[in-house]
């Protein structure tokens, strides 16, 4: 059995309109999921943002040149901390990964600090978190502890491939006119000399090697912004695909062509035609007398001279075939995810991050779908939602709800049990109150009943 990562904390700081908050997952071995709710523009989507900063930190990936725009405008600096619970054999360790992002000029960004602190969770004995590296931008040494630092710097090479891989990770691609920021730590040349070290400086390799297997191949995120475009009816569908270690994937998915034919590497080929079976299985189980097909493949030599697939997908319904653009987008949506939802219903070690899971999806649907994983689900699922159906179905520590205080963004309620109707509780608690924060900031419906009249008297073509 491999090693079981588990996202346990994460702290926000200065990210979009999220001056400090904190989401704790709860622990459960079956059923760990979390549903995030809240007002719009309340701080939901920042959780998803936030994670998926993490991923591609620790992926050795580029950060997006604009998310220079989600650090919070009135700061000069971000700051995320996120917590694991790693369990490698019959060994627990709880680990800590700091990341500071520093505005350093007009639309451009660093990374002005980043830290990575291991323990290990002994019954038996006091444990303490140890730092096993941290670098700070401009310090007096390339990174720390300093008896971590003095082992890599006896040779010279490794210590130029660091301050190498050091100067990679703020680089500004001025034909572009951006920056191309990136984890120190997590790059690829920085991972190829940790790999080398021995006894208590191997420490670096061995919790950064499996926090980025976790990310490249655990971890998966699916934004809003994909299904905007599948409500648009556009060519492409994002697909998640459970590529196995064996192929270098580079991503986890794959991008369905719609309008067009699709051409895959033909080594590539059998692992979209087991993820289309595998979604196939699910799929009819929440819309029945509704299946895909894999239609009109054969071989095809692919641009870069490499063998390849050439072949559409195409819907089934009671024998009659229709292209998959004209799907609705909810169903494009649930054929999206089906494959992670699968992986996370079997895998331990893994974590789906769903921004507005409800989008498309019968409510009903969704209810039944997340009861089912709440009972047998493995791996972690969080989501953000504005249905509240869902919360008819999820157990109280299963639910975080944003709040109007940027300071503190986030809370679970108080007061409320799980034997009561948590949707009715917490619409009460919108009107009356009674939690620490404040969960709603106010609307009157006389003043948007106004605010409709005055509108309807601006003159537009004078």
């Amino acid at each position: 059995m491999g090693n079981v990562v588990r996202l346990v904390n994460v702290e926000i700081n200065n990210l979009k309109n999220v001056e400090h908050g904190v989401v704790e997952f709860n622990d459960r071995q079956k059923g760990n999921i979390l549903g995030v709710y809240g007002q719009n523009g309340s701080g939901k989507t920042v959780l998803v943002d936030s994670i998926l900063l993490l991923k591609d930190l620790m992926s050795g990936r580029k950060i997006p040149a604009d998310f220079y725009h989600c650090i919070r405008f009135q700061s000069e600096t971000a700051r995320m901390k996120y917590s694991f619970k790693i369990t490698e054999g019959e060994k627990t360790f709880y680990t800590e990964y700091e990341i500071e992002l520093l505005k350093n000029g007009e639309y451009s960004f660093c990374i002005s600090r980043e830290k990575l602190s291991v323990k290990e969770l002994d019954a038996e004995k006091q444990t303490r978190l140890t730092s096993i590296f941290e670098y700070t931008k401009g310090g007096k040494k390339l990174f720390l502890p300093l008896k971590y630092y003095q082992y890599f710097e006896k040779n010279i090479t490794q210590l130029v491939s660091l301050g190498v891989a050091q100067q990679l990770t703020e680089n500004y691609n001025d034909e572009k006119q951006r920056p191309e920021v990136s984890s120190f730590l997590f790059s690829k040349r920085a991972q190829e000399v940790f790999s080398q070290a021995q006894d208590e400086p191997h420490k670096i390799y061995k919790f950064s090697y499996i926090l980025q297997s976790y990310a490249i191949h655990d971890l998966a995120i699916v934004e809003n912004s994909q299904y905007g475009l599948l409500a648009l009816n556009l060519r492409a569908l994002p697909v998640n695909i459970d590529w196995p270690l064996s192929v270098n994937s580079g991503f986890n998915g794959f991008m369905l062509n719609l309008m067009d034919v699709n051409v895959v590497d033909k080594e590539l080929f059998p692992y979209i035609q087991a993820t289309i079976d595998q979604i196939n299985i699910v799929l009819k189980s929440l819309v029945p007398d509704i299946e895909l097909e894999i239609y009109n493949h054969f071989d095809k030599l692919m641009d870069n001279g490499r063998d390849g697939v050439r072949f559409e997908v195409i819907t089934i319904r009671n024998g009659a075939r229709i292209p998959l653009l004209y799907e609705s987008a909810g169903i494009k949506k649930i054929i999206s995810i089906c494959s992670s939802l699968v992986a996370c219903f079997n895998r331990e070690t893994y974590c789906l991050v769903v921004d507005e899971l409800d989008a498309g999806i019968y409510e009903y649907l969704l209810g039944e779908l997340l009861e089912a994983m709440q009972e047998k689900a493995k791996g972690q699922l969080v989501f953000t939602a504005h249905n509240l159906r869902p919360m008819e179905v999820l157990l109280n520590d299963s639910l975080v709800y944003t709040t109007i205080n940027p300071k503190a963004r986030y809370i679970r309620t108080s007061y409320i049990k799980n034997t009561q109707n948590k949707r009715l509780s917490y619409l009460r608690s919108i009107k009356l109150g009674g939690q620490k924060e404040k969960l709603y900031n106010d609307t009157n419906i006389y003043e948007i009943e106004l605010a409709m009249r005055k509108a309807g008297k601006v003159k537009l073509n004078d």
